[in-house]
């Protein structure tokens, strides 16, 4: 799910360049899950590239030999990949992550230059605690799992209308429900564990090599990464951050009842951020 968009010329002197956008999906989700978020960008004039993140597939393009990879997959391979893309941009982009994406990104964004950070219902970086009780009861039995670095995981509808699209209609909560694939068991643990490992942790951010103007959407109602990461998120990231949280919003700020308000509050960000560039 990629567009491009080409900068015209005028007077024979080309226009400054215009940075691409990159979305980065989150857990149990695939590129299609983010259409909402691409047609947004591609509609604000942007070209968009919606990364698959490595050894994601639809649920019924799984055997035995994909799940194995799927499940020993480490964060530190999802950063790569993330940077690798980044890397064959001709300039810096638009770093866009959801949820777990979102602190892919944030990781990715600590390797190598973008020129702005978004960051939706962001996934708890190390040294924050993430495993509050409407997390463990929207994880569920994924958290049973032993050893769960060697598993795959995975949501049911019931996760999905408690934890994920609380206050979405019953119609997409079931649509969600039904397209959600499986997730890293290894990657499930090892951002669970980011309270306990801290600094050595694979999902420590270190957010001083973080240099770009950083935009964290959350909604209140979030049940699995709750508006009080985002607002820690945002105290880690200083002055440098804009927290912006959509009252009675749940987890799922990348389509839906709230998007229209999570679209114009992206889009009245980056539009003050280039009148400001000027």
């Amino acid at each position: 799910m990629n567009s491009e968009n080409v900068n015209p010329e005028a007077g024979g002197d080309s226009l400054p360049q215009q940075p691409d956008v990159v979305l980065v999906h989150g857990m149990w989700s695939l590129p299609e899950t983010l259409r909402e978020l691409h047609d947004a960008f591609v509609a604000m004039g942007y070209g968009v590239e919606s990364l698959c993140l490595p050894h994601h597939y639809e649920k019924s393009a799984y055997n035995d030999d994909r799940k194995a990879r799927l499940a020993a997959a480490r964060l530190e391979e999802y950063v790569d990949h993330i940077v690798e893309k980044i890397l064959q941009k001709s300039c810096p982009p638009i770093l866009v992550g959801h949820s777990m994406g979102a602190l892919l990104a944030q990781l990715a964004a600590a390797r190598v230059p973008c020129e702005r950070l978004i960051l939706l219902s962001s996934a708890a970086p190390a040294g924050i605690n993430g495993l509050g009780l409407s997390v463990i009861r929207t994880l569920g039995r994924n958290l049973l799992q032993f050893p769960l670095w060697k598993a795959v995981t995975e949501v049911t509808e019931a996760q999905v209308s408690y934890g994920i699209a609380n206050a979405q209609s019953p119609a997409l909560q079931q649509h969600i429900a039904r397209n959600c694939t499986y997730e890293s068991g290894m990657a499930t643990w090892q951002i669970s564990m980011g309270l306990m490992l801290r600094s050595r942790s694979s999902a420590h951010v270190d957010f001083p090599r973080i240099q770009c103007p950083v935009l964290i959407i959350g909604g209140t109602a979030d049940r699995i990464t709750p508006i009080s990461i985002q607002r820690q998120i945002a105290n880690r990231f200083r002055g440098q951050a804009t927290l912006i949280e959509i009252a009675d919003c749940c987890h799922w700020t990348i389509g839906g009842e709230f998007f229209p308000q999570i679209q114009s509050a992206i889009h009245e960000w980056l539009g003050f951020k280039e009148q400001q560039a000027r």
